[in-house]
């Protein structure tokens, strides 16, 4: 079978990194089948739809397959509205990733999608692909939602992850216009210090249990050894000259010693390397002797995932954070010279507006180079959502909802107008602080896209209360 992959692209989103979670689909399709893999990435360079459309006609898939986050729901819905009435013959559509496990149902419902692989996809799709290839029973699957003949909407029990992550292939670069992503890249936004940048994925799944956070790939940390990691870097480093890597992991850190051997080989490989970890690693299990290999490998820009400060919300998140710890952690980021931001919410189920205010000025008064304050957002299938979700809240048909500026679903006790009023208010007292500004000129590596561009996405988070990531 012809398999079409496509991430979609939507003006929400500025991003343009590479669609991971295709390239991994693609790399294992192709060695644990015969049928032929191709993907179309319209965010690389904000391509419509309606441009590829000749393209896809004349490869004639008989599978087109869509991942994509929430943010990016209306270019999902405008790629299957745009090839579902322009194709002449029968393709089937299959989703896929973060926004389509969340909200299969609303997919299945509203999309001419016809299968949902729920979670890690790897198996799943191939076991799909196989099943319709041979026009064989689908209904022993795991890990998918589907309409039937009838239309009904049917869910098979889920699928344990892959446990053995290193025998997954590495991404299918050779699908994907890699130099295309070297031109402006902007991966988390704009303070790489490198232009040939990749992320890297060194495990997957995270055993703690915030209630706000729905977990895509499990509850089990399931880690890749430090050889196969260093083998991907070897090959990313030799074949497409890559300088740059984010560690894209849930909880890159949990595992001390392993976070310290693979920086050690990464520092063996003299690679001279710019390395950052973008979705946060945690404060409280770091040491120095962590922080020290972090500087030697090239480390230059640390996340952490912060959320609260105060404790009543933090029992409220499932996150209860060692507030001297975190201190610490970021204090040792700010002695070794590395770039640290903070993630905050606000907005919490029941938070007060004294309570957003105290978590604010923790945030000002930190040592902390950058921070960003996302209003939270109630999704299904987390602890937050079943508790406090209702029906009125539920269809998140509308594309602005899924934004973090969002009050779709405040829970606070907070009015949503005030509620973005203190987001603004977060923003202009975090960064209007000459000694912070100090901070991010020294520790930032690219000066550059520092001053013409951050600086300017920051003053329209601030005006306009608008956030594109």
């Amino acid at each position: 079978m012809k398999i079409l992959l496509i991430q979609p692209y939507a003006n929400e989103s500025n991003t343009n990194y590479p669609p991971m979670g295709l390239l991994y689909l693609a790399s294992y399709i192709r060695e644990k089948s015969t049928h032929a893999v191709k993907i179309i990435d319209l965010r690389v360079n904000k391509t419509p739809i309606k441009n590829r459309l000749s393209t896809i006609k004349m490869w004639e898939p008989d599978i087109i397959g869509l991942t994509g986050m929430s943010i990016e729901w209306t270019g999902f819905k405008e790629v299957l509205h745009t090839i579902k009435p322009d194709m002449g013959k029968k393709i089937i559509f299959v989703a896929g990733g973060p926004h389509a496990t969340i909200f299969n149902t609303l997919v299945l419902e509203k999309t001419p999608v016809e299968y949902v692989i729920k979670g890690e996809g790897e198996e799943t799709f191939l076991e799909l692909i196989n099943a319709l290839d041979r026009h064989s029973d689908i209904r022993k699957i795991k890990g998918l939602s589907y309409r039937n003949r009838h239309h009904q909407i049917i869910e098979t029990p889920d699928r344990e992850p892959i446990k053995e992550i290193n025998r997954i292939p590495f991404p299918a670069y050779d699908l994907v216009p890699m130099e295309d992503y070297f031109v402006n890249p902007h991966f988390h936004g704009n303070l790489n210090k490198y232009r040939r940048i990749l992320p890297i994925i060194t495990s997957r799944g995270c055993p703690f249990h915030c209630s706000f956070c729905f977990h895509m790939f499990g509850n089990k940390f399931r880690p890749r050894s430090a050889e196969n990691i260093l083998e991907e870097i070897d090959w990313l480093v030799h074949k497409y000259r890559i300088r740059e890597f984010q560690i894209e992991d849930d909880i890159f850190n949990f595992h001390l010693p392993r976070a310290k051997k693979i920086m050690r080989k990464v520092i063996g490989r003299g690679y001279n390397l710019a390395i950052s970890f973008p979705n946060g690693i945690r404060a409280d299990l770091i040491d120095e002797e962590l922080m020290a290999l972090f500087k030697e490998a090239g480390v230059y820009r640390i996340h952490f995932g912060i959320e609260t400060a105060v404790p009543r919300i933090q029992k409220i998140a499932s996150k209860p954070i060692n507030m001297n710890k975190l201190k610490k952690a970021i204090e040792l980021t700010f002695q070794a010279g590395i770039s640290s931001h903070g993630f905050f919410m606000i907005g919490f189920p029941t938070e007060t507006e004294t309570e957003i205010k105290k978590t604010i000025r923790y945030a000002k008064t930190s040592k902390l180079a950058t921070a960003n304050f996302s209003i939270v957002k109630t999704y299904p299938g987390t602890p937050i959502g079943d508790a406090y979700l209702d029906d009125s809240k539920k269809s998140f048909d509308d594309d602005f909802s899924f934004s973090s500026d969002s009050t779709t679903t405040n829970y606070s006790r907070v009015p949503d107008a005030r509620l973005k009023q203190l987001q603004r208010m977060a923003m202009i007292s975090f960064y209007f602080r000459p000694g912070r500004i100090w901070q991010i000129f020294k520790t930032s590596p690219n000066k550059r896209n520092l001053f013409f561009r951050n600086i300017f996405s920051t003053l329209d988070i601030i005006i306009r209360g608008k956030t594109k990531y």
